[in-house]
């Protein structure tokens, strides 16, 4: 179905009858567990419906090369397809099992709906990205319908059918007369998804939608031809864009984005409920260019440009660094309300200049831009953009010339770019911002073990930069308010001093040296982890886990408990040990693990599963050769070491130590 004119009314008739289905002369001989299949007339009406209509849009009108699928109650019916509609055609006709007692129609036709029998849940989805031909002309395939009949056995079966879509009606104007034509508009409701697979009861008429996952962030239909706006406001619906849509009331409203030859209008926006749920009368939105032209927000500024974690707390910022052909994404500590925030990351803070009706975000000299596929870079040469702002006050950034790419931040990767769909974090944050510098603070090490009668100084590197003033001291605690009673540590010339006094305890004991560098823009605080073990008194056991929420990768990894300390290393690898959030360590290919302070006697490993239990060499003793969920190594070594042989990566839960 490809025209509808003048407006959107209410009913279409049935199509003149022609003749039936030829029944007669093929069951009366038709035993009743065959197969025999004949062709049947159906004539289609869509009561109360606004598809595609006739020149004076009383009726409906097909369009050639329609055609509608078609199930029985007789299993032998897979989706059947009807003949394809022509010029001059009064119905359809399909080829129905003489069996069939009631029969079951969809459109529009779709092969591939034939993969299992069953009518009670047929997939009409509604698109995401749909195309009208011109302005007052409905493009009726983007509207699903349904319908169910008794099957008329000698005579015409009259198809009744329920839209699985509504309509929303742009009737658009420009007071002020400029000239501009519109080429597309699209909706984007707040806080909810619009359009994706729709699975309808046929016998009913009631569909459910698919987990709100399948469905977009907005909807979008574009014009073949460019619609000229008049300067008056319409008197009829000959200008009308139509968007089919996902029936249902959005609650918190949304925003309507006009996109013109001249320009593009975001800023149709109402956080009011918007009603879409009846299939039977579309929603007319007027809108007039000039009203929204007038009061069309400037963005110009310097911003940081977030996306909030997507399966989690935080925010990430787009920053000017590349990462292969894409922006790396940077942990940004944002509280979600202030209006504006300092960065000490000068490489996040955007420069922000409206040029025309579009935009340039420029980070030292260079410009967010976009060249091809999901790639975002910062060129030398300014890159147009739009800003679209939505009900919830999240932007999307898009290319100027090409409205279908999002810029993004992925969500399982720490990086942006520019995609051709919403299924990425593209509702965007721009947060006005100040580039203060902040000292910074390298430290050689953040985490080391001391011997139970260590009492001896220590030194550590530290690298200072942008500061006037550096202390270090320790505390019992990392946010640096208890003083620690058995470490000393201070400051001086680049390196943090500290010595310890001998432990006495039965426990091994944590303390805290908190480095904090200042200027006038602010600290920066760095923590050195430090763990005194015990006396050995006789051996016994321990066992190290590594279960960091947060997630730990880095080429060193170190634990204490009791009198033995555990250390994972990157060793001969190419990849860091991660001892990852879920609860386990990545021992990968190359890295060692090595157990020192005490006679280690015997280790036993557990594995997330056996699969990721992979080869391991020990430096005394015997080898693992892999494939188990427990492996138990024994012998006697003061510095025992294991190294994965493997060219795959374990994946260690924990290691149950005894030692003497």
């Amino acid at each position: 179905m490809k025209r509808m004119q003048k407006s959107l009314m209410l009913v279409a008739a049935a199509a003149a009858a022609l003749a039936g289905c030829s029944k007669a002369d093929t069951v009366e001989n038709a035993r009743p567990e065959s197969e025999i299949r004949s062709v049947c007339g159906f004539a289609a009406e869509i009561a109360s419906s606004r598809t595609t209509l006739n020149d004076a849009a009383t009726r409906m009108k097909w369009s050639a090369g329609d055609r509608l699928g078609f199930y029985s109650d007789v299993a032998t019916d897979l989706n059947a397809a009807s003949s394809t509609y022509a010029d001059g055609d009064t119905n359809f006709t399909a080829e129905i099992d003489t069996r069939a007692t009631n029969v079951y129609a969809y459109y529009p036709y779709d092969a591939r709906q034939n993969t299992s029998y069953g009518y009670t849940s047929v997939n009409l989805p509604i698109a995401q990205t749909q195309t009208q031909e011109q302005a007052g002309v409905l493009a009726g395939r983007y509207v699903p319908m349904s319908a169910a009949a008794a099957l008329v056995h000698g005579g015409m079966t009259v198809l009744s059918f329920t839209p699985a879509a509504s309509l929303v009606a742009f009737d658009l104007y420009d007071a002020e007369n400029n000239g501009e034509s519109v080429k597309s508009v699209t909706f984007a409701p707040a806080g909810a998804k619009v359009n994706g697979n729709r699975y309808v009861d046929m016998t009913t008429g009631s569909a459910t939608d698919a987990s709100p996952d399948g469905f977009y962030v907005s909807a979008t239909v574009t014009l073949t031809t460019p619609y000229s706006v008049p300067a008056a406001k319409p008197s009829d619906k000959t200008g009308c864009i139509y968007l089919a849509v996902t029936p249902k009331v959005y609650p918190n409203g949304g925003t309507f984005t006009v996109t013109t030859t001249e320009n593009v209008y975001y800023n149709f926006t109402t956080d009011k409920a918007i009603d879409l749920s009846n299939v039977y009368a579309p929603a007319v939105m007027t809108m007039n260019l000039a009203k929204v032209r007038k009061t069309a927000k400037d963005f110009s500024g310097s911003y940081v440009v977030l996306a909030k974690n997507a399966s989690g707390p935080g925010y990430f910022a787009l920053s000017s660094q590349l990462s292969g052909s894409r922006l790396n994404a940077v942990a940004f500590e944002y509280n979600g309300t202030d209006a504006s925030v300092v960065s000490s990351d000068a490489a996040t803070v955007w420069t922000v200049d409206k040029k025309g009706n579009s935009y340039t975000f420029a980070n030292g000299g260079r410009y967010l831009s976009w060249s091809a596929d999901n790639t975002a870079d910062a060129s030398d040469t300014p890159y147009d953009l739009t800003i679209s702002e939505n009900a919830d006050g999240t932007v999307y950034i898009r290319p100027a010339g090409t409205q279908g790419r999002y810029l993004s931040k992925n969500t399982s990767g720490m990086y942006f770019a520019f995609y051709g769909n919403t299924s990425q974090n593209c509702n965007l944050y721009l947060v006005q911002a100040e580039y203060k510098a902040l000292p910074s603070i390298w430290l050689g090490e953040s985490a080391v073990q001391l011997a139970f009668d260590d009492e001896t100084g220590h030194e550590i590197a530290a690298t200072v930069a942008d500061a006037t003033t550096v202390t270090a001291a320790a505390y019992d605690d990392e946010s640096g308010t208890t003083d620690c009673g058995w470490l000393v540590a201070d400051y001086a010339d680049g390196k943090v001093s500290y010595m310890a006094e001998a432990n006495a305890t039965a426990a091994v004991r944590t303390a805290y040296i908190v480095v904090t560098a200042a200027n006038d823009n602010g600290t920066k605080r760095a923590v050195i982890t430090v763990t005194q073990g015990i006396e050995n008194t006789g051996g016994g056991e321990v066992t190290f886990t590594f279960d960091q929420s947060s997630g730990n990768a880095s080429a060193s990894i170190s634990r204490m408990e009791g009198a033995v300390t555990c250390t994972v290393s990157k060793g001969s690898g190419s990849n860091n040990p991660n001892e990852h959030k879920d609860g386990h360590l990545r021992f990968m290919a190359g890295n060692t693990m090595t157990f020192s302070g005490a006679t280690v006697t015997k280790v036993v490993f557990n594995f997330t599963t056996a699969n990721y239990a992979k080869k391991m060499s020990a430096n005394s003793g015997v080898s693992f050769s892999g494939g188990q969920i427990s492996y138990t190594w024994t012998g006697s070594s003061p510095d025992l070491v294991f190294t994965n042989t493997d060219t795959a990566q374990s994946r260690i839960v924990s290691a149950t130590v005894t030692y003497e």
